[in-house]
């Protein structure tokens, strides 16, 4: 009933259950395109006949943070998405997970957390960061699927 109550269908319960973890967020230029990835891995876990569930925890950026007291975060912060991931996947059961990043931070993050949950995953990069004041985050992403 949870799940049904977060927008999935009875049908949806019966069929492989991804977990797709990504670094998306507002947090700096590396981060704020993943969804547009994220949206294009449910299409492909969906045409396959499975359920993809989008799961979050967005990483800090250094150039951010640099000459702040910010920058004492920027390594822990790959820590918690590690943690996050862990907790993620072992505290609601899923079949498989897929994992996006970019960054520095976000890409280890991944990659530690995926070899702490025992499922079959895999793990996307996300590409690099757009900057600067004209910079159009999904002009950047010519995303193409081939499962």
């Amino acid at each position: 009933p949870l799940r049904i109550g977060t927008g999935w269908t009875k049908e949806d319960l019966g069929k492989v259950q991804v977990m797709v973890e990504s670094t998306y967020g507002d947090s700096h230029p590396g981060s704020g395109h993943l969804n547009i990835l994220v949206e294009e891995v449910r299409k492909g876990i969906a045409e396959e006949g499975g359920f993809g569930a989008r799961y979050n925890c967005t990483d800090i950026c250094d150039g951010e943070s640099q000459g702040t007291d910010g920058i004492n975060y920027s390594l822990a912060s790959r820590e918690m998405i590690a943690n996050m991931i862990e907790i993620h996947a072992n505290a609601t059961p899923f079949d498989a997970g897929v994992y996006l990043s970019s960054c520095d931070k976000g890409v280890p993050g991944n990659l530690m957390g995926l070899a702490r949950v025992n499922i079959p995953s895999v793990f996307v990069p996300g590409g690099t960061m757009n900057a600067g004041r004209n910079a159009d985050p999904g002009a950047a992403w010519n995303v193409q699927r081939k499962i």
